[in-house]
């Protein structure tokens, strides 16, 4: 096993340039669908099945818990505005594999909603909840020492009665309150510490909220959840189901994410068309890759060092084809000036690295075509959508080796 596993990284980490072997992309990676089936009048179901399944698998992960998020929000929001929200979960378009009794369903996701939580409990835990103020740190340890030594004892010692000078100082310059008795500052030790105990269960309900909201996030990538989805998707299409989701970390590695993100945005506020496609460009990371990797020689000392088989599977997993993003082109045409009277179209362009093939256009090998015009290193979506003086489109490639 472990010899058969070093022939394998070998073939992988010989330089791109001298080697002379080609890759095939799975059939479900051209058409979406990938079926056999001897009467060919089912095969025009496929396309009308193939859009209910997406739009029952998008409701599914769109699933919000209405009562939870009135007691976050203090307005209530609208069903137009929650539609064009950002804070959702991501799919991409669904590779479709159809076996004799059995249907596998490959869908990327990117969890939006699941980062903005985590923020929010951030700012609310970290920053506002765990870390006080000099004044306030400085105003709860004299209230404390009195507290422990009495007030008696700060009328006999004259030592302690700095803690009190020191406490009707921080007091009179924040809150304004004028105290001349030993009573009164009773008094106000007791209502400090009542605010202080209301700020704290507040911030804590709402950090507990969030934690149910992110737990309700997490569950729907759960068996026990995903099971009702899959009853659904049975009926449909009358064979077993099986899914395959693949969590993606960055937005970016999908071209069906990336540009679904883009449209949302511009639908939402167009004024900041400009701003947002910047936004868009700074935000990819492109891999540029190397031309001139390590030669046959240090290839086989490296793999004489390995021993482990683990070790052998990740670097198998890290010189696969097509991991990296190397480029990205974005083109949106339509109704999106600034005007609410749209008399003419506008087109912009936005692209970052390059779209080329490097075992076409540098090493030599013959590429690939999908669908007949589509590179095989190039992920291609094409979405469209309207705003209120009119419609427009998108068209964008993802480009990786």
């Amino acid at each position: 096993m472990l010899n058969l596993l070093k022939k394998e990284i070998k073939k992988e980490l010989i330089n791109p340039l001298t080697t002379k072997f080609k890759h095939f992309p799975s059939s479900v990676r051209e058409w979406n669908n990938s079926i056999y089936v001897y009467n060919k009048n089912t095969l025009n179901l496929i396309p009308s099945t193939t859009i209910s399944a997406m739009k029952i698998i998008k409701s599914f992960f769109s699933v919000y818990n209405n009562s939870l998020e009135k007691i976050i929000r203090s307005k209530r929001l609208l069903l137009r505005l929650r539609r064009l929200s950002s804070n959702r979960i991501y799919l991409s378009r669904g590779e479709f594999k159809h076996i004799n009794n059995n249907v596998l369903i490959n869908v990327y996701i990117f969890n939006r909603q699941k980062h903005n939580y985590l923020s929010k409990l951030k700012n609310i835990y970290l920053k506002k909840f765990l870390t006080k103020k000099k004044i306030n740190a400085n105003l709860i340890k004299t209230l404390k020492s009195i507290s422990k030594k009495g007030l008696d004892c700060l009328r006999e010692v004259n030592k302690d009665k700095y803690l009190f000078i020191r406490a009707l100082d921080i007091i009179e310059k924040n809150k304004n309150y004028k105290i001349n008795t030993f009573k009164s500052l009773s008094n106000y030790t007791l209502f400090f510490y009542k605010n202080l105990l209301n700020l704290t269960m507040k911030k804590l309900r709402l950090y507990f909220l969030y934690k149910q909201l992110i737990y309700l996030n997490k569950s729907k990538l759960n068996y026990t959840y995903l099971r009702l989805l899959k009853k659904h998707l049975e009926n449909l299409y009358n064979k077993n189901v099986e899914f395959n989701l693949i969590n993606l970390n960055r937005f970016y590695l999908n071209s069906d994410i990336l540009f679904e993100s883009v449209k949302l945005k511009l639908t939402r506020n167009k004024r900041k068309m400009r701003k947002i496609l910047n936004k868009i460009k700074d935000k990819v990371k492109i891999d540029e890759k190397k031309l001139s990797l390590d030669s046959t020689n240090e290839v086989g000392n490296k793999l004489n060092q390995i021993n482990d088989v683990r070790l052998l599977k990740n670097s198998v997993f890290n010189n696969l084809k097509y991991r990296h993003v190397t480029g990205f082109r974005l083109e949106a045409r339509g109704r999106l000036s600034r005007r609410y009277t749209a008399s003419r179209s506008v087109f912009k362009l936005k692209y970052k690295g390059n779209l080329l093939n490097l075992d076409s256009s540098y090493a030599g090998v013959s590429s690939v075509m999908l669908k007949g015009n589509l590179k095989s290193n190039l992920q291609y979506t094409k979405l469209n959508s309207k705003t209120r003086i009119g419609s427009f489109g998108l068209k964008g490639w993802v480009s990786g080796n």
